[in-house]
């Protein structure tokens, strides 16, 4: 990943809904405020569903939203809310939510402004590791500071749905020590990792601590204030790139790229007991002919509506995360073809059966089914 700091303008960890396009009634706004207000307050998440709806509306309605924001009082959720409003893609937004972190007192309304992370030269990252996400949306960010001649490390277990999950940490660390750290998450991602990209590694720990939350375990915060500063939030993103924005595709070519990206992540694999029982089926009816997306495709369309339209948005984020990890690496095709699906998940009109993302994972999952049917591997066996 080049030096230069790229800052998120649609994290895209989640998708929602915003207020309604071309919404001019007065009392219809109001409400639709209050709503947003309450539901930020039930659960913080929903900052993201807010951000991305705002996003998607025009500028003016978008800067009469933020202004009525600014004067609203709230917790965690508006003001990640408002976190990610400073990040926004239009210039005007950012401006309103600079001037506001500007202008207000502590009392005055909440603080929201991102304290940069690795500018001292008293505290500076030195080393960083991240692995790949598994199957199930899992993975580890490792990260190595120096401060004042002591060097610290810490591995962050996170997840793509759930944020930071754990921490393993070495505090005044020998060589020995980080060194042992890092190769057990190298080891643990069957070698799909990428080293010293800084960037990388704040921006998803960062995305991360966002999905925690109030749920990131107690022992996560000590480490983060300890090794990256009391200033380190949720909130300062890596950016997507514009080509991965969703556009119609050719769908043969949408077909190799998602083949491309399920054979660099081999893990990725429906293994449920539906799968099994399907799989089981076609090898029966077929004499253990391999499942085939023409021939079988009522089985195809069941294992989707039964199963796999659930797990889309895991995927979305999955690719999300595969997409910044290989731009990080430097692989440009594999970092475009995440990037351009997981925007592609993120539309409700590909949640289908015949995408061609859910046509490679339903095969490959079938496939592999079908392979470990009767074994140990087969939930069933139990």
């Amino acid at each position: 990943m080049d030096s230069g700091a790229r800052r998120i303008e649609d994290p895209g960890w989640d998708e929602i809904p915003g207020p309604t396009l071309g919404q001019d009634d007065a009392d219809s706004s109001t409400a639709w405020l209050g709503d947003l207000l309450a539901s930020l307050e039930h659960d913080p998440e929903q900052s993201w569903n807010a951000f991305q709806g705002l996003e998607a509306i025009d500028p003016e309605s978008r800067l009469q939203i933020v202004a009525e924001l600014l004067k609203a009082r709230g917790g965690d959720g508006l003001t990640r809310l408002l976190l990610l409003l400073g990040e926004s893609r239009d210039e005007d937004t950012r401006a309103a939510i600079g001037r506001a972190t500007a202008e207000a007192s502590p009392d005055a309304a909440p603080t929201f402004a991102i304290a940069t992370t690795g500018d001292s030269p008293s505290r500076r990252v030195i080393r960083s590791l991240v692995t790949a996400v598994d199957g199930e949306g899992s993975g580890a960010i490792v990260v190595s500071t120096e401060r004042q001649g002591v060097v610290s490390s810490a591995a962050f277990l996170c997840d793509v749905r759930k944020g930071i999950l754990d921490v393993l940490g070495v505090a005044e660390a020998d060589h020995e020590a980080e060194s042992d750290l890092y190769e057990q998450f190298a080891e643990l991602s069957s070698g799909q990792c990428v080293e010293d990209a800084p960037e990388l590694a704040l921006g998803l720990l960062s995305g991360s601590l966002l999905l925690s939350g109030r749920s990131t375990p107690p022992a996560v915060r000590p480490w983060l204030d300890a090794m990256l500063g009391a200033g380190f939030h949720s909130g300062s993103f890596l950016a997507t790139k514009p080509e991965w924005a969703s556009a119609p595709i050719d769908q043969a070519v949408l077909a190799e790229r998602s083949w491309n990206v399920l054979e660099e992540c081999p893990g990725w694999v429906d293994g449920s007991p539906l799968t099994f029982e399907l799989a089981q089926e076609i090898s029966l009816r077929e004499r253990r002919a391999a499942a085939d997306p023409a021939r079988d495709s009522g089985a195809y369309r069941y294992l989707f509506e039964r199963r796999l339209i659930h797990r889309l948005e895991l995927y979305r984020r999955m690719l999300l995360w595969m997409a910044f990890f290989w731009d990080a690496a430097g692989d440009d095709e594999l970092s475009l073809s995440a990037g351009i699906l997981a925007g592609q998940l993120a539309d409700e009109q590909y949640a289908v059966p015949a995408h061609p993302f859910a046509v490679a994972l339903t095969t490959r999952s079938l496939h592999e089914a079908q392979r470990l049917l009767g074994t140990a591997a087969d939930p069933r066996s139990s």
